[in-house]
């Protein structure tokens, strides 16, 4: 048995095997059945043994890390040995190295975990159109440079916010594409010695393809970094988002719901929006984090393994978790609040509508350099008498719905407009939940067919290419 050293154990072995034991098992097991069953159809002797004993010991929890066996492949290893034989152990190594299973776990592990989160994504957009829906016409003012700027309404608003995120959901799936190719085949990196199908063993897992490269197969990290760029540019939505909630919840027009606000300890007349805080660290941490898949790839050789295998694993774990924690925490905040359209629109004045007036003169005849200067002298109030006006003609005007109806352009506030805008939304959020429907397929297909065999795989292969013939 090796005796390692106790703090290469603490801080390596025993919390590498921890991590894979709780969340990398399963793939494991798809992995090296997926590569059994690949030599199997090679001839490979024991092979098709190793797959009905992989498919078996694959029920059985492993052991706690003991040191006995360094990490899970060789945990899985020693099971096989046990009880079937070191024949039947050892014919799943043929050409197999840690390098590109491990690689290939990592790789299915996260493709999971982008997918979850997705759905998430979804669920959170959903929200905002529904809350869109639910606020129609409700009328607010927006700051720009920090100041009061123009009218707008929270519908409107919540519809640019939701187009935010939709682009947000653009990016994770393209970064989604780069992480969903198989690296199995490609052993310590110069290939396996056996003629195994890659492109076969990529479906049996349900990935789009393989790394065509062998070496870039075991050696990228750009996977890594494409997704943390993606995670971070979402978390730079969340807070946005979240920040001007908090404005809002500062002047009581978003009240934060009970369950989601915690009291002073002191003062007891204090409903704090706490909600929005958590939320806002995790999302933080989406940026601050992303950093360290950056350092892991620089300066390190294009054949190192744990700076950008391991080292990015645990990285992109801790952005995913805290990616799905600013969601639901910011998607549960829309959902158990309530927004004050009072206090929305306390910012609204005349000076917010100077705008209004000045295209009034421009209409009338007025040079439009000339117009700003009036208007700008007739402020504060922007007063009529100061702009050569009748009042109730500027009243009217300037009112809000008038400001509203004439801004019907593509993606403007008009009723019409936000109508428009809101189905697309809705049609663009029913297309993404298809895609992502046909992405999950792909994983369950690829799952029940490691679960069937080699007989099943070979099977759904004709009916393909039946159901294309035909």
């Amino acid at each position: 048995m090796p005796r390692w050293h106790a703090v290469y154990r603490r801080w390596v072995l025993a919390r590498h095997y921890r991590f894979a034991r709780e969340e990398l098992v399963p793939h494991f097991f798809d992995a090296l059945t997926a590569y059994a069953l690949e030599l199997a159809r090679l001839g490979v002797p024991r092979a098709q043994e190793a797959v009905a004993a992989l498919r078996q010991l694959r029920a059985h929890p492993l052991p706690s890390f003991t040191g006995e066996a360094e990490d899970v492949f060789f945990s899985i290893q020693a099971q096989l040995a046990e009880h079937w034989g070191e024949e039947v152990a050892g014919a799943v190594r043929r050409g197999l190295s840690r390098n590109d299973l491990d690689l290939t776990v990592f790789r299915a592990y996260l493709r999971d975990r982008v997918l979850a989160l997705l759905g998430d994504l979804w669920r959170f957009r959903r929200v905002l159109l529904r809350e869109a829906q639910a606020h129609a016409g409700v009328p607010l003012v927006l700051s720009t440079h920090h100041r009061p700027a123009q009218p707008t309404t929270l519908d409107h608003y919540l519809l640019g916010v939701e187009a935010l995120f939709a682009r947000d959901h653009g990016r994770l799936l393209r970064a989604l594409a780069t992480l969903n190719r198989s690296p199995l085949g490609a052993s310590a990196l110069a290939g396996s010695p056996y003629p195994v199908d890659r492109r076969r063993l990529a479906a049996l897992l349900g990935f789009e393809g393989p790394v065509e490269n062998t070496l870039d197969a075991v050696a990228a990290g750009d996977y890594a970094l494409e997704l943390a760029a993606a995670l971070a540019g979402l978390g730079a939505s969340l807070s946005r988002f979240q920040t001007d909630l908090l404005s809002w919840a500062e002047r009581g027009a978003f009240v934060v719901g009970e369950s989601l606000a915690q009291g002073s300890s002191f003062m007891p007349q204090k409903r704090n929006p706490v909600v929005l805080e958590h939320a806002r660290v995790y999302a933080g941490r989406l940026l601050g984090d992303t950093a360290s898949l950056l350092f892991l790839n620089h300066n390190t050789p294009y054949t190192d393994l744990n700076d950008h295998s391991t080292g990015a694993l645990e990285s992109l774990a801790g952005l995913l978790e805290a990616a799905e924690a600013a969601l639901e925490l910011t998607r549960v905040a829309l959902e158990e609040s309530r927004f004050e359209p009072a206090l929305l629109l306390e910012e609204l004045s005349p000076e917010v509508l100077a705008s209004e007036a000045v295209d009034l003169l421009v209409r009338q005849g007025v040079p439009l350099a000339e117009a700003y200067r009036r208007v700008q002298g007739a402020l504060p109030g922007v007063r009529p008498e100061l702009l050569g006006v009748e009042r109730e003609e500027l009243i009217a005007w300037m009112g809000l719905e008038g400001f509203f109806a004439r801004r019907e352009v593509l993606g403007g506030v008009g009723p019409k407009a936000r109508g428009e805008a809101l189905a697309r939304a809705r049609k663009r959020l029913k297309e993404d939940r298809k895609a992502l429907a046909a992405l999950r397929a792909r994983v369950r297909l690829a799952r029940r067919l490691l679960a069937k065999g080699p007989e099943g795989f070979q099977a759904e292969e004709g009916g393909k290419a039946t159901d294309q013939e035909g």
